[in-house]
This record gives structure tokens, C-alpha cells and sequence, in this order.
């Protein structure tokens, strides 16, 4: 019996799915420091996905989009 402890290869085997790209953004975001945490509202209009990251030396960003993928984006290309 193999036990495979990579992730790729739990992906591969149809035990576990494939890490989205928002997943690997927040993994980096977490080797960098960072703590996360997101939440989902919905109003009448529109569903809303909020990214909360902080850190403990006090700096915190906020971001809001309609794509969970794009909050995380943007806290990509602006803290890593």
C-alpha cells in the first residue's frame, strides 16, 4: 500500500478535488504572514464575497468584489 501525502496526488485520485486558485493565493498569503478570513452576503441586487486580511503589526485590508477569485487577486498583486 502507497500513502501519497502530496496534494496533487489526492487531487489526482479523485480523493480530494483540485485546490482552486483563490486556495493557492490564500496559501501565500499565509507563508507571507498574513492571516485571512473571508464571508459571503447577499443582497436583493447582488452576492458580495468579502476578504478580510491582517497581520499582527497592526496592517489590515478589506476587499469586496462579486468573485471570490478577484478579492483575492487584488490582495495578490498588492501584498505579494
Amino acid at each position: 500500500m502507497t500513502v501519497r501525502l502530496c496534494c496533487t496526488g489526492l487531487a489526482e485520485s479523485g480523493i480530494m478535488p483540485p485546490m482552486k486558485y483563490w486556495e493557492i493565493v490564500a496559501d501565500k498569503l499565509s507563508a507571507a504572514g498574513w492571516t485571512w478570513s473571508y464571508c459571503s452576503s447577499v443582497t436583493r441586487d447582488v452576492w458580495r464575497w468579502l476578504v478580510d486580511v491582517h497581520r499582527g503589526d497592526g496592517r489590515r485590508y478589506i476587499v469586496q468584489s462579486d468573485e471570490l477569485l478577484a478579492a483575492f487577486l487584488e490582495l495578490e498583486s498588492t501584498l505579494l
